[in-house]
């Protein structure tokens, strides 16, 4: 009877315990604007490892299109009614994500801004205090396009191929790249047009204004999906070897280019580094501890003397 006895404390212990462990672990919603991008895959399995080292209960939902705003957002706003105990998020939309920050924030679910930042001016209008974790993309569109420029002798017409109109990662990198270009001045920008990050759409893109400016040396593409639709353009004009192209991303197939010489170069962010941070940062909210409202992920500028 006292070793049946002992044997039942024992049970209720160990589930006891494994009931504290499981309530005990952060359920946390990771919401993500694609996964067909190679980069947002890589996003993806940095948070898969983190959440298994920190024990987290990692809930990932992502849009069916990157521009897909309306979704993107009632993604967040559901988990937020589900009550996760917080929530990181890829902004499609710099704006429209302020209101769902701070309704996430009112309802006490910490929101982490991850890769996209919101917009600064909308941000501090709405009185909401938002935490990033990312990269300074005005520092990256400023470095890779200036590896450019230094290729280039400083001269020469080129091409900007931007993101998403008023999405802050995508203008940040088109104005760093401006920066770069408009040190030089014999840089002469001939046309600087989106391709919503889409590599056919940077094709066709590409296609046109190779058209009209046949004499074009140089492209900036403000992520790799796009500089990858530039070099078919440039390869199909018959231009191969006579345009330079420098992206965003350091997607594998990029490397591989850069490894062949189609391509100039591009910058590596860390995106599951990123993703890592986020979830660090999550839990410390959780915790009521301080965090600081901007991380930045160090940029490195790959090209031939370092992607191997």
């Amino acid at each position: 009877m006292k070793r049946l006895l002992q044997t039942l404390l024992a049970t209720i212990t160990v589930l006891s315990v494994m009931a504290f462990g499981q309530a005990d672990k952060p359920k946390i919603a990771l919401i993500m604007k694609t996964l067909s991008n190679e980069y947002f895959i890589a996003m993806k399995e940095g948070a898969d490892k983190a959440a298994k080292e920190q024990n987290i209960d990692l809930i990932v939902q992502v849009a069916e299109k990157e521009d897909s705003t309306e979704q993107l957002v009632s993604l967040v706003e559901n988990m937020i009614a589900s009550k996760v105990d917080a929530i990181i998020v890829t902004p499609n939309d710099s704006h429209a994500f302020v209101s769902v920050f701070s309704d996430s924030e009112k309802a006490g679910v910490p929101i982490i801004d991850l890769d996209v930042e919101l917009d600064k001016d909308a941000a501090k209008a709405a009185g909401l205090t938002y935490y990033y974790v990312g990269v300074n993309n005005f520092e990256g569109g400023y470095k890779s396009a200036k590896r450019l420029v230094d290729e280039l002798g400083g001269k020469g017409k080129v091409v900007i191929l931007e993101g998403i109109p008023g999405v802050d990662n995508g203008e940040q990198r088109k104005a760093g790249a401006m920066k770069a270009f408009s040190e030089a001045p014999e840089i002469t920008v001939v046309a600087s047009q989106t391709a919503n990050w889409e590599t056919e759409q940077a094709l066709n893109v590409m296609t046109n204004i190779l058209t009209a400016n046949p004499d074009v040396v140089g492209v900036f593409a403000a992520n790799d999906n796009m500089a990858i639709g530039a070099i078919t353009a440039i390869e199909n004009a018959g231009l191969e070897g006579k345009v330079l192209v420098s992206g965003y991303d350091a997607l594998p197939l990029a490397l591989q280019y850069i490894k062949e010489g189609k391509m100039l170069n591009t910058i590596d962010q860390g995106p599951g580094a990123q993703a890592a941070k986020g979830l660090e940062f999550a839990v410390k909210r959780i915790k009521k501890e301080e965090v600081p409202e901007r991380f930045y992920q160090d940029l490195i500028v790959i090209d031939k003397s370092n992607v191997q």
